[in-house]
């Protein structure tokens, strides 16, 4: 995990992040106004802040990839609080608001 504030190293999805993701996908769905032919975590990235955030790249059909940021508060609820569309398999997976 990174150290408070800093965003840590990517790594491969673990069980976490495939929650976290069963459980954005449709918010990215609907505020994306697409219905995506699958929504498969790829890496990803955390930020200790108050609770953990998640910056997730996720293969959503053939060649083409969103990153999500996720919020995990301490309790264990799970917000979507933004997403990038249009990535690449290339793009690093970084911070954004």
């Amino acid at each position: 995990m990174a150290k408070c504030g800093g965003i840590g190293e990517t790594k491969d999805p673990d069980e976490t992040v495939h929650h976290i993701c069963h459980e954005v996908r449709k918010d990215v769905e609907d505020k994306n106004g697409k219905t995506f032919a699958e929504f498969t975590p790829i890496g990803f990235r955390t930020q200790l802040v108050n609770g953990v955030n998640y910056f997730i790249k996720v293969r959503v059909s053939d060649g083409k990839y969103v990153h999500i940021r996720s919020h995990k508060a301490f309790t264990g609820e799970i917000s979507l609080s933004n997403f990038e569309d249009n990535k690449t398999l290339e793009e690093e997976i970084a911070y954004f608001h």
